[in-house]
This record gives structure tokens, sequence and C-alpha cells, in this order.
């Protein structure tokens, strides 16, 4: 068991949550490259036909099995322009350092799917989910040194050492910026925004 295990039944409830519609919408594609994720996500969704996995990560997907996987950047895509259906990312374009390593990601997304997806946290939520804590978020990145986050966050006590916050939150503005074209819409949890969701 990781040490994050207990968090999993909030996770998949989100992600179900998130995702109820997605068959709907998407049912029609038939292949799909999803940038940055794993196959638990698709045993929420329910699916796996048609999917490909392309992570930088190999141990993101321990049972490669299951769904085709490679290793690769997702800001350089080993995929011709409008070669499959739909370009799929969820929680992975925050995690790029700076904005322009996300405009090159969106961009090659926009470049290899016909249709996009692109899902990111909110930093207006109260929450984050990359710390497990309470609006630590809101203050200075400055702040927020390994030290910090080994003693201040549940994170930081499950793993019992310092880390590296590595989160580059992208605002609505932003997102319209590099995904020009795009629908963007917020996904609200009590009234709060806690993501947004881009499609084309």
């Amino acid at each position: 068991m990781t040490p994050y295990a207990f968090l999993t039944p909030v996770r998949t409830f989100f992600r179900k949550r998130r995702f109820a519609s997605f068959r709907e919408q998407f049912g029609s594609c038939r292949t799909i490259v999803d940038i940055g994720g794993d196959n638990n996500l698709w045993k929420i969704i329910g699916r796996r036909d048609g999917v490909f996995i392309l992570n930088l990560n190999i141990w993101a997907t321990p049972e490669r099995d299951e769904i085709p996987f490679a290793v690769g950047d997702g800001r350089a895509l080993p995929l011709r322009d409008q070669s499959i259906d739909l370009a799929f990312s969820n929680s992975v374009i925050e995690h790029l350092d700076n904005f322009e390593s996300q405009s090159r990601f969106a961009a090659e997304m926009l470049r290899v799917g016909r249709q996009v997806y692109c899902q990111t946290p909110s930093r207006l939520f109260p929450i984050d989910p990359h710390l497990s804590a309470f609006f630590l978020h809101w203050l200075p990145r400055s702040v927020l040194s390994p030290s910090f986050l080994r003693y201040f966050t549940l994170n930081g006590w499950l793993l019992g050492r310092p880390y590296r916050y590595n989160v580059t939150w992208l605002s609505k503005k932003k997102l319209r910026q590099i995904f020009p074209g795009c629908t963007i819409e917020t996904e609200r949890f009590l009234g709060l925004p806690k993501s947004f969701i881009v499609t084309r």
C-alpha cells in the first residue's frame, strides 16, 4: 500500500463526477492519446479500446499490458498532425515548469488531436490536491520550500521527507491564450471553482 492509498476514494469520487458525461461527449472517438496519464483513470471512465498512454514516467502506469504505453514528452509528441481523434490530458499541464513549456504542451495537443480535452486544477479552490493541504498554495512561492512542505503538509508527513513543489498554476485567461478557439468550462464543487476543462 502506498502512503497515499487512503486518498484513493476521494480522488475516485471527484474523477467519477468529472467524467460522468465523458463517454457521451467523446464516445465516438476511436483513437485517444492520454498525455501524462495512467491506467487507473480509464478504469473509472470505463474504456480502454483505442486509448494510448504517453508519459515521461514509466512507473506511472505499472499495468502497461492493459493499455498501450510509451515513454514520451507531451511537448514533442511523436504523432502526425490531426492523426488522433482525441488528445487528452488530466491534471498534467500544471506540472510543467513554466508558461513556455505549457504553451508548447497545449500547441502539441491542438496539433495532433482533432478534438481536445485538457483539465487542470484551479488555484482558486481552497484545497491544493498536490499538497493535500488547505490554503498553502495561496502563499508566496518562496515560502513553499521543501523543508516547509515536509512539516506543514499532509504529503510531507506521509513521505517523511522534504519535497519540491512543482506546480505552475494556469488561470482561465492563460488557458484561453494557449488554447485559442477552444471552450473552457469551470468545474465547481460546493460552488467553488475546482478545475478548468478545455475542450475542442
